[in-house]
């Protein structure tokens, strides 16, 4: 036997048709806060829950290099290959080398992310190809022609996504490489709270000068357990062949190693701001229930009537209960609609939003267990908030009810439970506004920093050439960048233009250990770190970073074997190691008897980002790095004007000089900075966006029962006004009432948000999480809020009509 029937579920349609304002506000306020929760349960459910498609998952683990400095670092290639050989507890040990190459297409070039992985990679994770083949150990060796994997991305954007391109030859740096596979759709792996991803993979071959260099440390590496190792296992193993490989070669000492799960590796950073926001949207949940619960409860008192008829004809308690029951069920089914429809557009929303800042969320969408969440917190919500009124209903005294002719008003029960509804939908609204207006503050004080330079006149952009084209160290800085700079240089409205390995604000760059002359080498991790920075000496042009002492490097300072190794630093390196000494002139170690020397200090610049102070920093040429590069990211300072009206002309300067470079990656200087912060204002407009819903919602809710509550009183404030009592008096009356009620939800939302601002210390930046100016803000918005919704119905109290007020009755 069924619970309810179809002339039940007729009878609960017409119910609420009868009363629509109530019916619609209902739904409205469900769908929002299930469409929020579904929503937000969806990013979580990709980004934490979900595990990556590889073979046993739960079997992979990162590997790590630590340092007194950081955990997370790198290993060189030496150190890589005796740990892979050694290992017993890990059944693979891969390790994985960033590049950028220069893929020429017939007509066309363009710069492309390249990940260089060992053959065992593929195979580790247990991922198959779309077509073709992966890269496996045997690619490895120098002797094998060059093989490449394609992403899935690339694939379709430059080669139209035609399995015939397996087995063909492109034409990579110059070289032709041949195409083996097309890699899993979306294929990335996470590490350290990122993605490693790319879009062409080629092996990983070392070079003897890599295999020789044990300090140069630049191989992510993941690994999985052998059968039966556990993660402790694999790390007690670690240490010992580290340790081992310590004891052999000194200048690794102070160095560790640290083995951390994949999956909890790949949450690193994410974990605590998305399980805040999911807090904050199911605190949007909440309100909205509470919301339902204020409209089910006020309408109950409605059908005091119809309830004491059912009960005086004989009813039972579930006869009585099961109308209401059975009208929250269909509010809760039209609310999980709404709420689904709500949900799609917010994870579109979402995924555009975090398309760049979260590569975690990339192919976010609500899949049926999603849905099957919202089902069930619709059920939970339909039965919390349509039980208390159904319950309170089968308390109704028949003949009470009956006596009065509308059925009733409110009773003292009914009005502490719907005050409490109001005070909790204000409490959880401001504990939403205190978190947001802290984190708001806070990332205000994180993009207001200054960068040290004027951004505004700055465009950026990546040229990228053919090694093949340009071979040696520095033959692509002679014959390509210096050409190209002074050509752009030369341009109308351009003021500057200069190169630098690592553009400011886009990357965290690389860093090695200062040694300064006279100095012990006994413990190079105790050395202080030292940001590189590789240019050409216009830079400073760019930047207008002022020169302090010294002087700035000059095209004179050549290659090293034609001049010495000079450098300039800036004021946060000679602030940190010489406390007051002049730098000039003062020497450091290269290598193991070499030397640069410190010929300039100039001002400092966040190279490293809005997180941080600005990083002590040496700044060299490149042409006396001793490296060669085929990818160069280049800064250009225009006159007036909008910076990136200059770059039609820019491209054709640089075609001038090599027809087949790559121009990419293009910005304004403004752009790389707003997107350094893509990440926290991300996390802010979520949680910016669901406070305001929650205030909204409060507020409505609070205006809902003041609007009953004078409805209900009609009668008395007839009365009142024909005994004489003024207009403002009775404003007063009504309005102290919701105000009561909204100084309680100020009182508990104070208390709920200093236990919340205990959380909030990882997205805060610069700002106590008790600071005054926030807290009162918040207070004093939500009671404005409040008032608002108050005056209005206290506002139509005061014109009651005493004569229809009684005619009424």
């Amino acid at each position: 036997m069924s619970l309810f029937s179809m002339s039940d579920l007729r009878d609960a349609a017409r119910g609420l048709w009868r009363t629509p304002t109530i019916s619609i506000s209902a739904i409205l306020c469900l769908g929002l806060g299930l469409g929020a929760t579904t929503a937000i349960s969806s990013a979580i459910d990709r980004a934490m829950l979900q595990a990556p498609p590889f073979g046993a998952p739960d079997r992979l683990v990162t590997v790590y290099r630590t340092t007194p400095q950081f955990n997370t670092g790198p290993f060189s290639a030496p150190n890589y290959v005796d740990l892979a050989r050694q290992s017993k507890q890990l059944s693979a040990l891969a390790a994985v080398s960033y590049a950028t190459s220069l893929l020429t297409l017939p007509g066309d070039a363009t710069r492309i992310n390249v990940l260089q992985v060992t053959g065992n990679l593929f195979p580790m994770l247990g991922v198959r190809a779309q077509y073709g083949r992966l890269l496996t150990p045997g690619d490895d060796a120098r002797d094998q022609n060059k093989v490449a994997v394609l992403s899935d991305e690339l694939w379709h954007q430059r080669f139209g996504g035609d399995p015939a391109i397996v087995g063909h030859t492109i034409q990579v740096d110059g070289d032709k490489v041949t195409v083996v596979g097309i890699a899993p759709r979306e294929f990335r792996i996470p590490r350290g709270g990122q993605v490693l991803r790319a879009e062409l993979w080629t092996p990983l071959r070392f070079s003897d000068r890599q295999l020789g260099q044990r300090r140069s440390n630049f191989l992510p590496t993941l690994a999985r357990l052998a059968p039966g190792a556990t993660v402790a296992s694999a790390q007690a193993e670690m240490n010992r062949l580290f340790a081992g490989l310590v004891a052999t070669y000194a200048d690794l000492r102070g160095e560790g190693i640290h083995v951390v799960p994949m999956m909890t590796d790949a949450n690193a950073g994410i974990r605590t701001p998305l399980l805040l926001v999911f807090g904050a949207v199911f605190m949007v949940l909440l309100i909205a229930a509470t919301d339902v619960a204020s409209l089910l409860l006020a309408r109950g008192v409605h059908r005091r009537r119809e309830t004491a008829i059912r009960t005086a004809l004989g009813g039972n308690r579930w006869a009585v209960m099961r109308p209401v029951l059975l009208e929250s069920m269909l509010l809760a089914t039209a609310g999980v609609v709404l709420g689904l429809v709500l949900a799609w557009l917010g994870v579109r929303t979402i995924g555009t939003l975090a398309a760049q800042r979260l590569p975690q969320l990339a192919g976010l969408r609500v899949d049926l267990r999603v849905i099957a969440f919202a089902l069930a917190l619709a059920l939970i919500v339909a039965v919390a908030c349509g039980a208390v009124p159904a319950w309170r209903s089968t308390g109704v005294d028949p003949q009470e009810a009956l006596r009065d002719g509308r059925g009733g008003g409110m009773g003292r029960g009914q009005h502490r439970a719907l005050g409490a509804l109001v005070v909790a939908e204000v409490g959880l609204s401001l504990i939403l506004m205190v978190g947001a207006g802290l984190v708001l503050k806070g990332f205000s004080k994180l993009v207001q920093n200054d960068p040290g330079f004027d951004p505004a006149p700055v465009l950026t952009f990546e040229a990228t050439v053919s090694p093949q084209i340009y071979p040696g160290n520095t033959a692509a800085v002679t014959r390509f960048v210096d050409p190209a700079l002074t050509a752009i240089a030369q341009l109308p409205g351009i003021a500057g233009a200069a190169a630098i390995q690592l553009i400011p604000y886009d990357s965290w760059g690389w860093n090695s250990n200062m040694r300064y002359e006279g100095q012990s080498n006994d413990n190079p991790t105790q050395l202080p770190l030292v940001e590189n920075r590789i240019i050409t000496p216009g830079f400073f042009g760019v930047t207008r970073q002022r020169l302090i002492s010294g002087r700035l490097l000059r095209e004179s300072d050549d290659e090293r074997t034609a001049s010495p190794f000079v450098v300039v630093v800036n004021q946060a390196l000679v602030k940190r190691d010489f406390h007051g000494r002049d730098p000039i002139g003062a020497r450091f170690y290269t290598g193991d008897t070499t030397f640069g020397t410190i010929v300039g200090v100039v001002s400092d610049i966040r190279n490293v980002g809005p997180f941080a102070p600005p990083a002590a920093e040496m700044y060299a040429t490149y042409r006396q790095s001793g490296n060669g590069f085929a990818s160069f990211p280049i800064m250009v300072r225009v006159r007036n004007g909008d910076p990136m009206s200059v770059l039609p002309a820019i491209r054709s300067a640089v075609r001038r000089i090599d027809p087949a470079a790559a121009i990419t990656r293009v910005n304004t200087m403004n752009d790389v900075i707003a997107l350094s912060v893509g990440r926290p204002r991300f996390y802010l407009t979520l949680l910016a966006t669901f406070a305001v819903v929650a205030v909204l919602l409060a507020v409505a809710g609070l205006y809902g029962v003041m609007s009953y509550a004078v409805a209900q009183r009609t009668r008395e404030l007839g009365i009142r006004n024909a005994l004489g009592s003024s207009g403002s008096r009775i404003l007063r009356l009504v309005a102290r009432q919701g105000m009561t009620l909204v100084a309680g939800g100020v009182i508990l939302g104070l208390v709920g948000a200093a236990a919340l601002t205990r959380l909030l210390s990882g997205l805060l930046y610069g700002v106590s999480p008790l600071d005054p100016v926030t807290w009162i803000a918040a207070c004093v918005l939500l009671i404005a809020a409040g008032l608002i919704a108050t005056i209005i119905p206290s506002i139509r109290a005061t014109r009651v009509d005493p004569l229809t007020a009684m005619r009424r009755e």
